[in-house]
Protein backbone atom coordinates (compact mmCIF):
# COMPACT_ATOMS: atom_id res chain seq x y z
CA UNK A 1 0.00 0.00 0.00
CA UNK A 2 2.89 2.18 1.21
CA UNK A 3 4.39 1.70 -2.73
CA UNK A 4 1.19 2.31 -4.26
CA UNK A 5 0.79 5.66 -2.78
CA UNK A 6 4.30 6.83 -3.45
CA UNK A 7 3.69 5.79 -6.66
CA UNK A 8 0.80 7.45 -7.26
CA UNK A 9 1.52 10.67 -5.73
CA UNK A 10 5.05 10.86 -8.11
CA UNK A 11 3.19 10.22 -10.99
CA UNK A 12 1.22 12.75 -10.00
CA UNK A 13 3.11 15.45 -9.23
CA UNK A 14 5.28 14.42 -12.30
CA UNK A 15 1.88 15.32 -14.30
CA UNK A 16 1.06 18.22 -13.18
CA UNK A 17 4.60 19.89 -13.25
CA UNK A 18 4.00 18.93 -17.27
CA UNK A 19 0.72 20.40 -17.35
CA UNK A 20 1.92 23.21 -15.99
CA UNK A 21 4.54 23.64 -18.38
CA UNK A 22 1.99 22.81 -21.41
CA UNK A 23 -0.88 25.49 -19.81
CA UNK A 24 1.72 28.06 -19.52
CA UNK A 25 2.90 27.86 -22.93
CA UNK A 26 -0.73 27.71 -24.65
CA UNK A 27 -1.26 30.52 -22.29
CA UNK A 28 1.95 32.54 -23.64
CA UNK A 29 0.07 32.13 -27.23
CA UNK A 30 -2.86 33.49 -26.32
CA UNK A 31 -0.83 37.04 -25.06
CA UNK A 32 0.61 36.90 -28.41
CA UNK A 33 -2.81 36.24 -30.58
CA UNK A 34 -4.43 39.23 -28.22
CA UNK A 35 -1.70 41.79 -28.25
CA UNK A 36 -0.88 41.11 -31.90
CA UNK A 37 -4.63 42.24 -32.88
CA UNK A 38 -4.36 45.42 -30.43
CA UNK A 39 -1.13 46.31 -32.08
CA UNK A 40 -2.72 46.02 -35.55
CA UNK A 41 -5.86 48.45 -34.16
CA UNK A 42 -3.87 50.46 -32.33
CA UNK A 43 -1.66 50.85 -35.02
CA UNK A 44 -3.84 51.85 -37.74
CA UNK A 45 -5.52 54.37 -35.39
CA UNK A 46 -1.93 56.17 -34.15
CA UNK A 47 0.51 55.56 -36.33
CA UNK A 48 0.45 58.74 -38.94
CA UNK A 49 2.41 57.73 -41.59
CA UNK A 50 0.72 54.99 -44.24
CA UNK A 51 3.69 53.70 -45.26
CA UNK A 52 4.72 52.80 -41.46
CA UNK A 53 1.05 51.34 -40.55
CA UNK A 54 1.46 48.97 -43.47
CA UNK A 55 5.25 47.81 -42.42
CA UNK A 56 3.80 47.31 -38.83
CA UNK A 57 1.19 45.31 -39.75
CA UNK A 58 3.73 43.15 -42.18
CA UNK A 59 5.94 43.14 -38.58
CA UNK A 60 2.88 41.89 -36.38
CA UNK A 61 2.69 39.22 -38.85
CA UNK A 62 5.99 38.08 -39.41
CA UNK A 63 6.49 37.91 -35.15
CA UNK A 64 4.29 35.08 -34.77
CA UNK A 65 6.09 32.85 -37.43
CA UNK A 66 9.51 33.81 -36.53
CA UNK A 67 8.08 32.62 -33.07
CA UNK A 68 7.43 29.56 -34.52
CA UNK A 69 10.21 28.50 -36.11
CA UNK A 70 12.09 30.10 -32.96
CA UNK A 71 10.27 27.73 -30.13
CA UNK A 72 10.07 24.55 -32.40
CA UNK A 73 13.08 23.77 -34.35
CA UNK A 74 10.97 22.28 -37.87
CA UNK A 75 8.69 25.22 -37.15
CA UNK A 76 5.61 22.86 -36.68
CA UNK A 77 5.91 21.24 -39.95
CA UNK A 78 5.73 17.82 -38.66
CA UNK A 79 6.08 15.79 -41.84
CA UNK A 80 9.97 17.27 -42.30
CA UNK A 81 12.21 14.63 -40.30
CA UNK A 82 15.43 15.70 -38.34
CA UNK A 83 17.15 12.48 -40.01
CA UNK A 84 16.74 14.26 -43.63
CA UNK A 85 20.39 14.71 -45.06
CA UNK A 86 19.00 18.55 -46.23
CA UNK A 87 16.85 19.01 -42.93
CA UNK A 88 18.09 22.46 -42.46
CA UNK A 89 17.48 23.46 -45.85
CA UNK A 90 14.16 21.90 -45.88
CA UNK A 91 12.91 24.15 -42.93
CA UNK A 92 14.81 27.15 -44.15
CA UNK A 93 12.39 26.87 -47.42
CA UNK A 94 9.25 26.77 -45.65
CA UNK A 95 10.63 29.67 -43.29
CA UNK A 96 11.17 31.87 -46.24
CA UNK A 97 7.87 30.94 -48.32
CA UNK A 98 5.91 31.80 -44.88
CA UNK A 99 7.88 34.80 -44.25
CA UNK A 100 7.14 35.92 -48.30
CA UNK A 101 3.69 35.60 -47.80
CA UNK A 102 3.44 37.73 -45.06
CA UNK A 103 5.59 40.30 -46.81
CA UNK A 104 4.23 40.13 -50.15
CA UNK A 105 1.16 38.07 -49.80
CA UNK A 106 -0.40 37.40 -53.16
CA UNK A 107 2.23 39.58 -55.39
CA UNK A 108 4.69 36.96 -55.42
CA UNK A 109 3.65 35.36 -58.80
CA UNK A 110 1.59 38.29 -60.32
CA UNK A 111 5.23 39.24 -61.88
CA UNK A 112 4.19 43.06 -60.50
CA UNK A 113 7.32 44.40 -59.08
CA UNK A 114 8.46 41.18 -57.74
CA UNK A 115 11.91 42.04 -57.31
CA UNK A 116 11.49 45.47 -56.20
CA UNK A 117 9.01 43.80 -53.37
CA UNK A 118 11.17 40.69 -52.77
CA UNK A 119 14.41 43.17 -51.83
CA UNK A 120 12.06 44.48 -48.97
CA UNK A 121 14.32 45.14 -46.48
CA UNK A 122 12.67 43.88 -43.58
CA UNK A 123 12.15 40.48 -45.28
CA UNK A 124 15.95 40.27 -46.40
CA UNK A 125 16.55 41.27 -42.49
CA UNK A 126 14.68 38.51 -41.26
CA UNK A 127 15.73 35.90 -43.44
CA UNK A 128 19.46 36.91 -42.82
CA UNK A 129 18.55 36.62 -39.36
CA UNK A 130 17.55 33.36 -39.41
CA UNK A 131 20.11 32.22 -41.52
CA UNK A 132 22.74 33.47 -38.89
CA UNK A 133 20.66 31.54 -36.01
CA UNK A 134 19.58 35.10 -34.52
CA UNK A 135 17.23 35.82 -32.55
CA UNK A 136 14.69 36.84 -34.84
CA UNK A 137 11.25 37.23 -33.01
CA UNK A 138 13.72 40.03 -30.90
CA UNK A 139 14.99 41.62 -33.66
CA UNK A 140 11.35 42.18 -34.81
CA UNK A 141 10.50 43.99 -31.85
CA UNK A 142 13.30 46.01 -32.30
CA UNK A 143 12.08 47.25 -36.12
CA UNK A 144 8.32 47.55 -34.21
CA UNK A 145 10.02 50.21 -31.97
CA UNK A 146 12.37 52.30 -35.10
CA UNK A 147 8.62 53.00 -36.60
CA UNK A 148 7.30 54.01 -32.85
CA UNK A 149 10.35 56.27 -32.93
CA UNK A 150 9.45 57.86 -36.42
CA UNK A 151 5.98 58.42 -35.02
CA UNK A 152 7.18 61.53 -33.11
CA UNK A 153 4.39 63.80 -34.44
CA UNK A 154 1.82 61.46 -32.35
CA UNK A 155 1.28 62.04 -28.90
CA UNK A 156 3.70 60.80 -26.77
CA UNK A 157 0.75 58.67 -24.43
CA UNK A 158 0.02 57.12 -27.80
CA UNK A 159 3.61 56.22 -28.42
CA UNK A 160 3.51 54.56 -24.79
CA UNK A 161 0.98 52.78 -25.15
CA UNK A 162 2.37 51.07 -28.42
CA UNK A 163 5.43 50.21 -26.79
CA UNK A 164 3.39 48.64 -24.07
CA UNK A 165 2.09 46.29 -26.21
CA UNK A 166 5.67 45.50 -28.22
CA UNK A 167 6.88 45.36 -24.96
CA UNK A 168 4.39 42.62 -23.88
CA UNK A 169 5.40 40.54 -26.96
CA UNK A 170 8.66 40.80 -25.84
CA UNK A 171 7.91 39.46 -22.24
CA UNK A 172 5.83 36.53 -24.09
CA UNK A 173 8.85 35.87 -25.90
CA UNK A 174 10.97 35.66 -22.68
CA UNK A 175 8.22 33.50 -21.30
CA UNK A 176 8.59 30.85 -24.29
CA UNK A 177 12.45 31.00 -24.24
CA UNK A 178 12.36 30.48 -20.53
CA UNK A 179 9.89 26.92 -21.18
CA UNK A 180 12.32 25.51 -23.73
CA UNK A 181 15.65 26.18 -22.18
CA UNK A 182 14.34 25.09 -18.91
CA UNK A 183 12.89 21.56 -19.31
CA UNK A 184 12.26 18.90 -16.36
CA UNK A 185 14.80 17.70 -14.35
CA UNK A 186 16.13 14.14 -15.79
CA UNK A 187 16.90 12.79 -12.31
CA UNK A 188 13.04 13.51 -11.77
CA UNK A 189 12.45 11.90 -14.69
CA UNK A 190 14.09 8.68 -15.07
CA UNK A 191 13.24 8.20 -10.98
CA UNK A 192 9.90 8.02 -12.04
CA UNK A 193 10.24 5.63 -15.15
CA UNK A 194 12.79 3.45 -12.44
CA UNK A 195 10.20 3.51 -10.21
CA UNK A 196 7.22 2.84 -12.15
CA UNK A 197 9.03 -0.20 -14.05
CA UNK A 198 9.80 -1.54 -10.45
CA UNK A 199 5.91 -0.98 -9.24
CA UNK A 200 4.76 -2.83 -12.10
CA UNK A 201 7.14 -6.16 -11.94
CA UNK A 202 6.01 -6.27 -8.44
CA UNK A 203 2.80 -5.92 -8.75
CA UNK A 204 2.06 -9.75 -9.51
CA UNK A 205 2.80 -10.91 -6.16
CA UNK A 206 0.63 -8.54 -4.24
CA UNK A 207 -2.82 -9.13 -6.05
CA UNK A 208 -1.97 -13.03 -6.55
CA UNK A 209 -3.70 -13.83 -3.09
CA UNK A 210 -6.68 -11.38 -4.16
CA UNK A 211 -7.18 -12.33 -7.97
CA UNK A 212 -5.64 -15.72 -8.35
CA UNK A 213 -3.91 -17.19 -11.19
CA UNK A 214 -6.71 -16.77 -13.83
CA UNK A 215 -7.01 -12.80 -13.31
CA UNK A 216 -3.53 -11.86 -11.97
CA UNK A 217 -2.06 -11.33 -15.33
CA UNK A 218 -5.17 -9.15 -17.03
CA UNK A 219 -5.43 -7.28 -14.08
CA UNK A 220 -1.64 -6.29 -13.81
CA UNK A 221 -1.68 -5.49 -17.45
CA UNK A 222 -4.62 -3.27 -16.75
CA UNK A 223 -3.35 -1.14 -14.06
CA UNK A 224 0.33 -1.27 -15.16
CA UNK A 225 -1.29 0.27 -17.99
CA UNK A 226 -3.00 2.81 -16.69
CA UNK A 227 -0.23 4.33 -14.72
CA UNK A 228 2.35 4.26 -16.80
CA UNK A 229 -0.53 5.69 -19.47
CA UNK A 230 -0.36 9.09 -17.14
CA UNK A 231 3.38 9.04 -17.23
CA UNK A 232 3.62 8.75 -20.97
CA UNK A 233 1.16 12.16 -21.18
CA UNK A 234 3.69 13.83 -18.80
CA UNK A 235 6.87 13.35 -20.95
CA UNK A 236 4.74 14.61 -23.93
CA UNK A 237 3.05 17.56 -22.26
CA UNK A 238 7.15 18.33 -20.43
CA UNK A 239 7.69 19.82 -24.44
CA UNK A 240 4.43 21.72 -24.97
CA UNK A 241 6.05 23.76 -28.24
CA UNK A 242 6.19 19.93 -29.92
CA UNK A 243 2.28 19.65 -29.29
CA UNK A 244 1.21 23.21 -29.20
CA UNK A 245 -0.92 23.51 -32.63
CA UNK A 246 1.43 26.44 -33.56
CA UNK A 247 0.42 26.98 -36.78
CA UNK A 248 -2.88 27.54 -36.49
CA UNK A 249 -1.97 30.10 -33.49
CA UNK A 250 -0.04 31.86 -36.53
CA UNK A 251 -2.57 31.70 -39.37
CA UNK A 252 -4.92 32.55 -36.73
CA UNK A 253 -2.59 35.97 -36.22
CA UNK A 254 -2.20 36.96 -39.62
CA UNK A 255 -5.88 36.45 -40.60
CA UNK A 256 -7.02 38.61 -37.81
CA UNK A 257 -4.73 41.67 -38.98
CA UNK A 258 -5.29 41.22 -42.35
CA UNK A 259 -9.15 41.20 -41.81
CA UNK A 260 -8.56 44.22 -38.84
CA UNK A 261 -6.88 46.13 -41.94
CA UNK A 262 -9.84 45.62 -43.90
CA UNK A 263 -12.57 46.20 -41.39
CA UNK A 264 -10.84 49.56 -41.16
CA UNK A 265 -10.33 50.86 -44.19
CA UNK A 266 -13.37 49.54 -45.97
CA UNK A 267 -15.37 51.18 -42.81
CA UNK A 268 -13.24 54.27 -43.30
CA UNK A 269 -14.58 54.24 -46.82
CA UNK A 270 -18.03 53.76 -45.78
CA UNK A 271 -18.17 56.11 -43.29
CA UNK A 272 -18.75 53.51 -40.24
CA UNK A 273 -15.88 54.91 -38.54
CA UNK A 274 -16.71 58.58 -39.16
CA UNK A 275 -19.73 58.41 -37.37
Amino acid sequence: VAGTTAVAILTGFRLNGSYGRYNEGRKLMGVVNTTSRDLANNTLMWVICEKDQKRMLRLIKAYSVALTFHVNMKGAHHGIRRTDSNFEEQVYAEYQAEMKDVFFGHAIGDGENNDEQQNDENYVRVCTWYRDSDNVPLGITALMRQIIIRNAEQKDALNRELDVQVQNLTSALGGCERIQKTPMPTCFTRHTSRLLFMWSNLMPFVIYPACGPLFTLPTTIAISYSIMGIEDIGVQLEEPFNILPLRQYSDGVSDGVDFIESAYFDGGKDGILNE
